[in-house]
């Protein structure tokens, strides 16, 4: 998929355009249209679990709102007031969301560590940007793991109230916590076997300049030419 292939910065830089974007409009009737726009491109692209961000993003939505709602109400601002102020608020954590979900489920740990290389990045900013969005995804199938263990050991975590659902979704909290801190570990060990040193200035393995490439090409490689 080209979007996998496309650089990581643009994309980051895109998403950064859009959040800011979102945050500066000064009328909550375009920070909705524009979490709208957000959310018919990641459909109109195609991107890849798209139906379970669109579920937490509604529970987002409705939580932003309702505390929102709450506490301008508590501070004595009407209900008219309140309501479009609390829209604006949660369609700017929508859009933000969206573009960053956008850059995480199509961008590989490969492509970021070779768009980050072929930058001259230095290594710890390097290693931040790669875990930060490829851990992410590994700890949201973590989640749906611990959820799948729960259903087989008979727990309804379906079909019952969004207190239930959010007070089930919280217990599975402790092991996630325990497995983030399992893989951390695993990714420590790994980098300390192949050798990562902080003060050591890499290269990358990719063509990367929009798009991201394999160097694995032979249509240039004169050797192979004479050997025909």
């Amino acid at each position: 998929m080209w979007l996998h292939d496309l650089n990581f910065f643009a994309k980051l830089a895109l998403a950064f355009a859009l959040m800011a974007a979102a945050w500066l409009v000064p009328d909550w009737r375009w920070g909705i249209a524009l979490s709208a726009f957000s959310l018919c491109g990641l459909f109109l692209l195609k991107v890849p679990n798209l139906a379970g961000y669109l579920k937490g993003a509604a529970l987002l939505t409705m939580m932003v709102m309702a505390s929102w709602i709450l506490n301008l109400w508590l501070q004595g601002q009407p209900m008219a007031e309140a309501v479009p102020v609390s829209a604006g608020m949660a369609a700017r954590l929508l859009t933000t969301t969206a573009a960053f979900f956008f850059v995480m489920e199509t961008s590989s740990p490969g492509s970021i560590l070779a768009a980050c290389s072929a930058a001259r990045l230095p290594p710890v900013l390097t290693l931040v940007l790669s875990l930060t969005f490829g851990i992410i995804p590994m700890l949201r199938d973590e989640f749906a793991r611990i959820g799948d263990a729960q259903r087989a050991r008979g727990m309804e975590i379906d079909d019952v109230g969004i207190v239930t659902r959010l007070r089930f979704a919280l217990a599975r909290g402790v092991p996630l916590l325990v497995q983030a801190i399992r893989m951390a570990h695993a990714i420590s060990f790994s980098l300390a076997l192949y050798g990562f040193e902080l003060g050591r200035k890499r290269t990358t393995w990719r063509d990367v300049g929009l798009m991201v490439e394999s160097r694995l090409k032979f249509k240039n490689d004169p050797s192979r030419s004479d050997r025909a």
